[in-house]
């Protein structure tokens, strides 16, 4: 699923390059979303790879720093592409449209490399029911008996509230910069960047903190 994940995102990223209307941007926009539980993908697996008392560091880890790319791809995107292709004398509209070839060829790699080189869980490449135990996939009342869980709601309200708000300030920062206080687009990306360069150790503190306690408290366990 990671690599289906990626290579979806790969083939419309570069499709965006073709945008020439308001509903082509919101409908590419839309199906990049998809991507994003690639996130989900990335728990379950760190949750399989790693050992009950260090699987709380190694999920914030692969979550921080995943975030950390919310940061790092403004930045990214207008201050090593974007701009110096204007500045080899490239019109802003071809400047633009050439950059988002980038994170989808690299995202495609990204894909090929998850594919070639990673393993399912510790001890098998691929899934296998002599490995995991597991007879059959879940069902839509499995997740009916998860979800009706009310700690499993809290915690999706209270994940959504937090990662919600972080999406949509990685979203507007830029822009806000721009129309607020007239910075030009390298300033403006830079400053909005570093609101997600924040995940290098903010969310990593977080796992390492669950760590600890699962080591301590009871209740945590």
């Amino acid at each position: 699923m990671q690599v289906v994940l990626l290579v979806w995102g790969s083939f419309w990223i570069g499709m965006a390059a073709t945008i020439t209307a308001p509903w082509n941007y919101m409908l590419i926009r839309f199906l990049i979303g998809a991507v994003g539980a690639t996130f989900v993908t990335n728990q379950v697996w760190c949750s399989l790879m790693f050992a009950s008392n260090v699987v709380g560091t190694a999920n914030a880890c692969a979550a921080g720093w995943g975030n950390l790319g919310g940061g790092v791809t403004q930045i990214f995107m207008v201050v090593v592409l974007f701009e110096p292709f204007k500045a080899a004398g490239m019109e802003a509209d071809k400047a633009w449209r050439v950059s988002m070839s980038v994170p989808a060829i690299l995202l495609l790699l990204c894909a090929i490399a998850v594919k070639l080189l990673c393993w399912d869980t510790p001890r098998a490449r691929r899934f296998d029911v002599a490995v995991t135990g597991k007879t059959q996939s879940p069902s839509l009342w499995d997740y009916w008996e998860v979800v009706k869980d009310p700690k499993v709601l809290l915690m999706a309200m209270q994940y959504s509230a937090c990662f919600g708000t972080e999406l949509a300030m990685n979203n507007v920062l830029a822009t806000h910069f721009r129309t607020y206080f007239q910075m030009n687009a390298g300033d403006a990306a830079s400053l909005a960047g570093a609101f997600g360069l924040m995940n290098l150790f903010a969310r990593p503190l977080g796992g390492i903190a669950s760590d600890k306690l699962y080591q301590r408290i009871l209740w945590c366990s």
